[in-house]
């Protein structure tokens, strides 16, 4: 997990009138479900349903795809659910972070994800569910329990409520990804092989005198 520099936004997100729907972007594999698309799907129903204007968009693609469509046209939102399939990485998926009002993965099951990482670079607000390495990347505010529906759909309202918090996170967010950046990275693996290396010297020298007082 190292990303280059020009995975970065130059900054924070700006305040912006609103003059179209919210954008949600989840991107990751469909031919699972542990990224919980499926969670997400509902969550955005309600949203819609209560009256928020918003459109999701699935990065991704998998033997699940078909399932989540007819899942979104079932619940009568499939215009509010857009499947973009697979995109290369780099600009293609980029391009979709800096389109996006907020990120959303609430992974069921998770490592530290690389594509909550990526968003965060792009200073996009990102909802997590708290499993994996999430709590990592997020704080306790910004995150939900897995495979709750209604929390889910209570935090994406909430946050979308605050344009203040929308960039308070947005800030935040570009902060920690940097801790990310290749070059960082690359000075605490440094750090990392030499207190290994220093640990085994020392193991080897309490060896050898162990064995010699023997």
């Amino acid at each position: 997990m190292d990303l280059p520099a020009r995975a970065f936004a130059a900054g924070p997100r700006q305040g912006r009138q609103r003059t179209s729907p919210f954008t949600l972007l989840t991107v990751g594999t469909l031919a699972q479900l542990y990224k919980a698309p499926d969670v997400l799907i509902d969550a955005t129903e309600i949203c819609v349903r209560d009256g928020f204007d918003v459109r999701l968009v699935l990065v991704g693609d998998g033997q699940y795809r078909r399932e989540l469509e007819a899942r979104a046209a079932r619940l009568r939102r499939r215009e509010h659910v857009r499947f973009l399939g697979q995109l290369p990485p780099g600009d293609a998926v980029r391009a979709q972070l800096d389109e996006a009002d907020l990120f959303v993965l609430p992974s069921r099951q998770e490592g530290l994800p690389r594509a909550m990482v990526e968003a965060m670079a792009r200073a996009l607000p990102c909802i997590g569910s708290k499993v994996g390495g999430i709590p990592e990347l997020l704080p306790d505010d910004d995150m939900v329990p897995p495979d709750d529906v209604l929390a889910l759909a209570r935090k994406m309202r909430e946050i979308l409520s605050e344009p203040g918090r929308l960039l308070c996170m947005s800030k935040r967010n570009l902060e920690k990804a940097r801790e990310y950046r290749a070059e960082h990275l690359h000075e605490r693996r440094i750090e990392f092989y030499k207190h290994l290396r220093e640990t085994a010297e020392a193991w080897h020298r309490r060896a050898d005198g162990t064995a010699h007082g023997a």
